[in-house]
């Protein structure tokens, strides 16, 4: 084959004319982009609500769990002391030296700490006299526990204290809070509630309120100055850990002196079964039947 063919046979196929470096290139206008914008801008607008319902399940979730552990420990407690806890005495701490029954000052949260793993804490103190148990009290106090902190309200940490002085302690500038409270018919000043008076001089443990979230106004989740929410939650019979069980849950958003809670909708309820129920704030608390 003469060289001159294998030279054109092996040439590269020409350039197009259109392919310089002046030639035409497709490109988003501005007006399209603008389109992609608000396209995305609508799509993060659908998620957002999405992804906080979710987080705000989870929350719920978590908050059903501590009420879960309440009522296991107040039923060992029951099962070990044949009583539920007492709710102590009014404007006094709980005392260590004390034990159980009408003859400890402290309420139900102090009562239950050795049936959730914080016996240390509810040993703080035993033995000790003067400063040694001041300054032991003062420890207690400053001690928040996660399980009593409902994650749709609040972080589990110290917040001011704004009650008045207890009888038997000097409070600290901040101290542990409760978002719980015990059904007032179950623990109140110096109480010994037995199982019986629940399942055959009741309504039934599986229809009688144990604990519940209560109500706190949002506006005062931190400041310690909401009702209910003055003192700290190892104190006896106060607003600040027992509800009434009667009437519909008092949301946040108006807050009193009920059980309620953050939670849309309705609040966390643990019953003397150990079941927990999420019921709506339109429902009556204490069922008719």
């Amino acid at each position: 084959m003469p060289i001159t063919n294998k030279i054109v046979h092996n040439m590269p196929p020409q350039v197009s004319e259109m392919s310089g470096p002046n030639s035409p290139r497709s490109a988003f206008t501005i007006v399209e982009l603008l389109v992609v914008i608000a396209i995305i801008g609508v799509l993060v607008a659908l998620l957002l609500p999405a992804i906080e319902m979710a987080r705000e399940s989870s929350r719920r979730s978590a908050c059903s769990n501590n009420l879960r552990q309440h009522a296991i420990a107040v039923k060992l407690h029951e099962q070990s002391h044949k009583t539920f806890p007492t709710g102590g005495w009014h404007g006094w701490l709980g005392d260590p030296s004390a034990g159980y029954g009408p003859k400890q000052p402290g309420g139900w949260i102090y009562n239950i700490l050795s049936f959730i793993e914080h016996d240390s804490l509810r040993q703080l103190g035993k033995g000790l006299s003067g400063m040694p148990k001041e300054q032991a009290m003062v420890t207690l106090m400053e001690s928040p526990i996660d399980v009593f902190q409902c994650p749709s309200r609040r972080l589990p940490r110290t917040y001011p204290y704004t009650g008045p002085e207890l009888k038997n302690a000097k409070p600290p500038k901040d101290v542990a809070k409760s978002d719980y409270a015990i059904n007032a018919e179950i623990s109140y000043e110096k109480s010994e509630v037995i199982m019986p008076d629940i399942q055959l001089r009741g309504k039934g443990a599986s229809n009688t309120i144990l604990a519940g979230e209560k109500s706190l106004s949002s506006e005062n989740y931190t400041n310690g100055t909401g009702i209910g929410d003055t003192l700290v939650a190892y104190v006896g019979d106060s607003d600040d850990i027992r509800r009434s069980g009667s009437g519909a849950p008092m949301p946040d958003r108006t807050a009193g002196i009920r059980f309620g809670g953050p939670h849309p909708g309705g609040v966390n309820i643990a019953y003397c079964d150990g079941s927990v129920r999420f019921v709506g704030d339109d429902e009556e608390l204490v069922p008719t039947k």
